[in-house]
């Protein structure tokens, strides 16, 4: 059997790795077929002739776009206006760039700054008449203004003095068959300078539609994630106790940040004049990402330890720290580190997507653990080819590699977790119903023990009647022949009658008891002062017999009551027997009853040893006594509270430790 069961372990594990190999290899093929269908740098409609663009009118007049990706100059450190270009002023022409072949400024200085200034230039013309063309410029770092034809069309930010901005530009085109764009550049704050994203060229109609479909693709991107987020947080705080709650909350942190990461474009929609936070927040939001699908894989995983998983934890941490606190305060400071710093961030996500990678292939030991392998590849392979299409991709109408590769990661994940809570489910039904059956069974042993023991009980109830019939006949003999006896004789007489019928309402309060018939069922109208005075006269001589002084204290009034007399004479009982038991025969037991605020307080108090103050809350306490090794059983003062429960009373005790103590028994004045 065990060979079997590792057989059928291994067989799964194949196959669940040949799958993690499948879905990283399709991934990748589908992140290669969006560079060639969804890539700025793929859609050309034009060529370049002695510096110049020329556009093809027909494809714009027909709602296609232009991604204006080659065909520009370059001025490095120096802000030119169109003025200085009709003029001599620039005597050579510029270095022709392609947009995204330079990330910053480093590349023209000596000791490689990324800051500073420059110029982009773009001309093109068309054999045809452009109407009604709009330039879409997105994202220029950090501050820019733009010409148009000679005139201004838009300021962003301030060159000089240096203040940032961000926002993406949109901006009318004159009619004609050519145009001239100018745009100087400032950065002194950012790692990016300068045009990295390919400015587009079009219609109203086609900007518009571009703009709307990316919109629209990032909104699902950030509500999808924030509805995992949510679910997560709920699911987190519902199963505190819970072995597998952390990956609740890291799975909830990581669509949190994806949500908040996916909305970035709409910030580039308004001018925001503090893009090192916003900078700062894409980059830390990237990392934690990172960190949070690590966290989860090494919660998930079984073939990770603890102490593979927690270095590999700290440097993500770090990363992420890095990441933040770089951006905002240090590559000001010391811009010639920034090159590096592009280059750690780039080494790093290459040196995860292939760790996650070995992790879904190994980590598939456990049970259930495809969707986690299948979520870890997709994302793996989106961190790749985010790294290896560097300046070559930039998505038109979608996303990035990492975004796509980080919701299949969500999507599988929430997939993952949401088929544990359905075998959870189904697991908690079982239980129920098997507890449901358990239940049906014992309440069935229990309803034949207690049929048993009833049929028991009144048949030893029956044979007690027998010798208690015959104490009855002889009594009566005694009564009807009129038999003459001393005194004494005739006081045990006496108390044998008496005994006699206290054991009758015994038997009979049994009997009903063993018959499903409540004492309180069978309630009258009696008189509380009266019934407290037989049972004194009745039990005085029993309870001094054993030393203490029993003495009576009532009210000269009435006390009328609804209730059971033969109850409350019990649950008297058991007061007076419980102080008997702690009362030495120096001493002296109180049987009193008073009126207040609309209840009768029956009271029995003594001077015996009391009771401590540990001990005393738990005296109602049904099977609790002091005296167990005496043949207590601790059911007198449970039965006295059982007793005023029935009555809608209630009983309490105050005691002090050496000097005595007082059971109160309160109880409802009858109106």
């Amino acid at each position: 059997m065990n060979f079997k069961k590792q057989a059928k372990n291994k067989n799964n594990t194949v196959k669940t790795q040949l799958l993690c190999i499948l879905l990283f290899l399709l991934s990748l093929a589908g992140f290669h077929l969006l560079t060639v269908i969804d890539n700025k740098y793929s859609k050309d409609y034009y060529e370049i002739r002695n510096g110049v663009l020329l556009a093809d009118a027909q494809a714009l007049n027909h709602d296609k776009l232009l991604y204006l990706t080659e065909g520009w100059e370059i001025y490095p450190d120096r802000l030119l206006s169109p003025q200085d270009f009709l003029s001599s002023s620039v005597s050579e022409s510029g270095l022709a760039t392609r947009i995204g072949e330079y990330m910053n400024f480093a590349g023209f200085h000596q000791g490689h700054s990324p800051f500073g200034t420059a110029t982009y230039r773009l001309r093109f013309t068309s054999s045809r008449q452009l109407d009604g063309l709009v330039l879409y410029l997105p994202e220029i770092f950090s501050a820019c203004r733009v010409y148009i034809n000679g005139k201004e069309a838009v300021s962003q930010g301030s060159l000089q003095p240096y203040s940032p901005m961000v926002r993406d530009l949109i901006l009318s085109v004159p009619d004609g068959t050519a145009a001239d764009i100018i745009i100087q550049t400032a950065n002194y704050s950012h790692y990016y300078s300068g045009i990295i994203y390919p400015p587009v060229l079009g219609s109203a109609q086609a900007i518009h539609l571009q703009t709307s479909v990316r919109m629209v693709f990032y909104s699902l991107l950030c509500f999808f994630s924030l509805s995992i987020a949510l679910l997560s947080a709920a699911v987190w705080l519902g199963s505190r106790k819970q072995p597998g709650r952390r990956v609740y909350f890291w799975l909830g942190i990581l669509a949190l940040t994806f949500s908040l990461h996916s909305f970035y474009p709409f910030f580039h929609t308004i001018s925001l004049p503090f893009p090192r936070i916003l900078y700062a927040l894409e980059d830390g939001s990237s990392m934690l990402i990172i960190l949070c699908a690590l966290k989860i894989v090494f919660a998930l995983s079984d073939s990770v330890k603890k102490e593979i998983a927690a270095p590999i934890e700290l440097i993500a941490l770090s990363m992420l720290l890095i990441s933040v606190f770089l951006p905002l305060f240090l590559l000001s400071l010391f811009p010639y580190f920034i090159p590096y710093y592009g280059q750690i961030i780039s080494w790093y996500k290459l040196a995860i997507s292939l760790l996650l990678l070995l992790l879904s292939l190994k980590g598939t030991s456990g049970k259930h653990t495809g969707w986690l392998a299948a979520g870890t590849a997709m994302y793996s392979a989106g961190l790749l080819s985010s790294v290896l299409t560097l300046n070559r991709w930039e998505p038109a109408y979608t996303g990035w590699p990492d975004e796509y590769g980080t919701f299949f990661l969500i999507l599988f994940f929430s997939g993952f977790m949401l088929k544990l809570h359905f075998m959870m489910a189904a697991q908690n039904l079982q239980l129920t119903e098997h507890l449901q059956d358990m239940v049906e069974e014992r309440t069935k042993e229990v309803t034949l023990l207690l049929s048993e023991r009833q049929k028991i009980l009144s048949e030893f109830l029956h044979d007690l009647k027998s010798p208690i019939a015959c104490i009855s006949a002889y009594l009566q003999l005694v009564k009807e022949n009129d038999i003459h006896v001393d005194e004494k004789t005739q006081e045990k007489i006496d108390m044998i009658e008496k005994n006699y019928e206290e054991l009758s309402v015994q038997i009979r309060s049994i009997q009903d008891f063993n018959a499903g018939i409540s004492p309180v069922s069978r309630r009258e109208k009696f008189d509380l002062r009266q019934l407290a005075e037989t049972y004194y006269l009745r039990n005085r001589q029993d309870v001094e017999v054993f030393g203490p002084l029993f003495l009576l204290s009532l009210p000269p009034f009435p006390c009328p009551i609804q209730g059971n007399p033969e109850s409350i004479a019990r649950a008297i009982e058991n007061m007076v027997f419980n102080s008997m038991d702690f009362t030495p025969p120096e001493g002296k037991i109180v049987l009193s009853l008073s009126m207040e605020n609309g209840n009768y307080l029956l009271s029995v108090s003594d001077t015996g040893c009391g009771i401590d103050e540990d001990t005393l809350p738990h005296i109602f306490e049904r099977s609790f006594s002091t005296r167990k090794e005496e043949g207590g059983n601790g059911l007198g003062l449970f039965l006295v509270k059982t007793i005023a429960q029935e009555h809608q009373g209630n009983v309490s005790a105050e005691s002090v430790p050496g000097e005595g103590c007082r059971i109160t028994l309160t109880l409802p004045a009858s109106e």
